[in-house]
């Protein structure tokens, strides 16, 4: 679609309006102006009108980013996320759903569980693999050439000067301590906005339709992480190729490169993969154990139906919004069953020692990939939370988060079962985080 025909669409009151309460309402940030969402939507309006009028007289400028540090492990360097101010995220959000009508599937990052099934469907016709990744991704980006891939599609100078601010605005670390002079960011894409990874997509397009139409290899892209299926003929030329490709675009490659034979098994998104298994990676498997055990030691034995809730959450996942969150849920393409066998084993061994036996009941992680796998649509064992009544919400508000009800009206129901089931959403991923 034109970009000059999305511009003006996307970028209407109306749209504006609708995108801020689809998109960004339930994933509200703080950035550093220190507009709340309250306040922010209190002022709707007024600050829609402030973006479409800057937006579209060129004079729109994004606010510095805070920035948040988040610990990768021991010995990788900590995860820079930039948060935008709410007016900043929601013009941000709006300019991405542009890029995306332009560049469709292109900018788009596909499922790990779509990745897995692939690689999984294609294993048998290769020998080797070759595992790499890009050093430093979002922040090795070179901007100009950025900037020039983008304009052989969208030539409107509005849009590309949107683009070039949002990309060359500066982070600061958070809490800060001292006033910082103003400065513009140079290289790199900073990451954690919304457009953030369809920009990184643009970016690295040309290099995966490349190696995506060699027919004598099987080649994939996860954000920075890249596996290749190869046979040993064609294994080194490969090798060599891409990575004069990767120099070219301004990118480096850490030196520290997974190669071998298929039949050794190798560890991709999370998964560690071979030709006969496919099973979940040690560190994974350790993190969710712990996950679990932690639920036991910290919630008290008297608040039994909360400890009972928040257990089955994190052995079925749950449905809400049409989106699937939960540990199984990414790791549904595993073939090692013996590995789900053992989890229900840790759950039980946790709840005999807790001495919960006949007090609580669980579900089991075996059940919950058999319905996930042949009966997701019709399951009522995995929670759609989309199915629920007000009543079943105002239970599960009062009976479990012992939340007073009294006298409450149904949007206040309605908001606080979101704003909680959002704070679920979080703890739920922390179990599948770093996956790379």
């Amino acid at each position: 679609m034109q970009a000059s025909y999305l511009w003006k669409k996307l970028f209407a009151k109306k749209h504006l309006m609708e995108h801020y309460e689809e998109k960004i309402k339930d994933k509200p940030s703080v950035g550093l102006d220190k507009v709340s969402p309250k306040k922010f939507e209190e002022d709707l309006d007024e600050n829609v009108e402030i973006i479409i009028r800057k937006v579209m007289n060129g004079s729109y400028h994004f606010t510095r980013y805070k920035q948040l540090l988040f610990t990768k492990g021991p010995v990788k360097p900590p995860r820079a996320i930039c948060v935008p101010t709410l007016r900043d995220k929601l013009t941000a959000s709006v300019l991405n759903e542009l890029l995306v009508g332009v560049y469709g599937d292109e900018c788009k990052t596909m499922m790990p569980q779509l990745i897995i099934d692939d690689i999984t469907n294609k294993i048998s016709l290769y020998e080797y693999f070759l595992k790499l990744d890009v050093k430093s991704f979002y922040g090795s980006i070179n901007q100009d050439k950025l900037i020039k891939i983008i304009k052989k599609r969208i030539h409107k100078p509005d849009i590309i000067s949107l683009i070039w601010n949002s990309i060359r605005t500066e982070a600061l670390t958070y809490p800060i301590k001292e006033k910082v002079e103003k400065s513009e960011r140079t290289i790199g894409v900073p990451e954690g906005l919304p457009i953030s990874n369809t920009l990184a997509n643009i970016y690295m397009h040309n290099i995966d339709r490349k190696y995506r139409k060699i027919d004598y290899i099987s080649y994939y892209r996860y954000v920075d992480d890249i596996l290749i299926l190869v046979n040993e003929d064609k294994f080194l030329d490969i090798k060599k190729e891409i990575s004069e490709d990767i120099n070219e675009l301004g990118l480096e490659l850490n030196e520290k490169k997974d190669e071998g034979l298929i039949t050794e098994s190798f560890e991709y998104l999370g998964y560690v993969i071979s030709a006969n298994k496919v099973t979940v990676r040690r560190s994974s498997i350790l993190k969710i154990e712990q996950s679990i055990e932690d639920l036991f030691r910290t919630i008290k034995n008297n608040n039994i139906d909360y400890l009972q809730w928040k257990l089955n959450l994190k052995i079925t996942g749950f449905i809400i919004e049409k989106h699937k969150y939960g540990w199984l849920f990414f790791y549904s393409q595993i073939t090692d069953m013996s590995l789900l066998f053992h989890l229900d084993d840790v759950v039980k061994k946790l709840i005999n020692r807790y001495k919960l036996k006949d007090k609580i009941k669980i579900k089991k992680f075996v059940r919950t990939f058999a319905e996930i796998r042949m009966a997701l649509h019709e399951t009522k064992y995995i929670p759609n939370l989309d199915s629920l009544k007000l009543e079943d919400k105002k239970k599960i508000l009062s009976d479990i988060y012992q939340m007073d009800l009294s006298d409450k009206d149904q949007r206040f129901i309605e908001i606080q079962f979101r704003k909680i089931m959002k704070r679920e959403i979080r703890d739920i991923e922390k179990d599948i985080e770093n996956i790379s």
